[in-house]
């Protein structure tokens, strides 16, 4: 297998890990400023969605092609 086989699937983790973190980044903002308890009770479960997308996306080799 190349090094291209699964890039449609880390690019797409990695864009939507990163749309969560804005996501996540938006509320802890809006958290701090207008809706003090809203804000945060929806960036940690944004944040906490985005890690295992991030962290599959920069892994070198793909999941499933491992073996």
């Amino acid at each position: 297998m190349g090094a291209l086989s699964c890039f449609g699937e880390k690019t797409t983790s990695a864009i939507v890990g990163f749309i969560l973190v804005g996501v996540g980044f938006l509320f802890v903002i809006a958290g701090l400023t207008v809706l003090p308890i809203f804000g945060f009770i929806i960036a940690l479960p944004a944040f906490a969605a985005s890690y295992p997308l991030l962290r599959s996306a920069f892994r070198e080799a793909c999941e499933y092609y491992e073996k």
